[in-house]
């Protein structure tokens, strides 16, 4: 994820992606690494979600990480990329959801810290989590969350196979839902038009 553009609207926005429609997973860079979870991440994982403006406050992110480590299904739903000397650089998760009154699996907290960006760890890890979740089971689509002022991230997306998700959910209605993305299209365009 790219950082967050304090200088656009925010609104919410849900992206969805069918059953095997992502065919492969994108290859890591060779400069990077998956490596597993350590506790020691907590800190780091708090700083880079915070510095890309997804949490309002280090605690926030500190704690957050926190709790979800704690939970036994962590562990197997998260990834964590470093580069060769061992810094934590991105990450990304599975992991449960609400939006649509029942609790579904999500693409959760995608970051890539601002200094390793544009080298397709974003597009590795969500691939990578997009095909762990049409390896299990299931009838519902896979789906995010995001935002319109992450439009770096609703481009990446896009690109590996989320579309747009038009209809109500919690806190949503059809109606706001259509709105807000009319205005992410618009800021997608602008965007690009201007090179982002």
């Amino acid at each position: 994820m790219t950082i967050v553009d304090q200088n656009v609207e925010y609104r919410p926005l849900l992206m969805i992606i069918g059953r095997k429609v992502c065919t492969h997973e994108v290859p890591l860079d060779p400069a990077y690494q998956y490596v597993a979870y350590q506790p020691a991440f907590e800190t780091a994982w708090a700083q880079l979600q915070y510095d890309l403006g997804v949490f309002d406050t280090l605690d926030k992110a500190k704690q957050t990480i926190h709790e979800m480590a704690s939970k036994p299904m962590f562990k197997e739903n998260f990834l964590f990329v470093c580069d060769q000397n061992g810094h934590l650089v991105g990450s990304a998760g599975l992991w449960p959801g609400h939006h649509y009154g029942m609790e579904r699996l999500r693409i959760h907290y995608v970051a890539v810290s601002q200094a390793h960006q544009h080298h397709k760890i974003g597009s590795s890890m969500v691939s990578k989590l997009v095909m762990k979740y049409d390896a299990t089971p299931g009838k519902y689509p896979l789906y995010l969350a995001t935002q319109t002022n992450s439009y770096g991230a609703i481009a990446m997306y896009s690109h590996l196979g989320f579309t747009a998700y038009l209809g109500a959910y919690e806190g949503c209605t059809k109606k706001q839902s259509e709105a807000n993305w009319t205005l992410a299209t618009q800021i997608l365009r602008e965007k690009s038009a201007s090179s982002f």
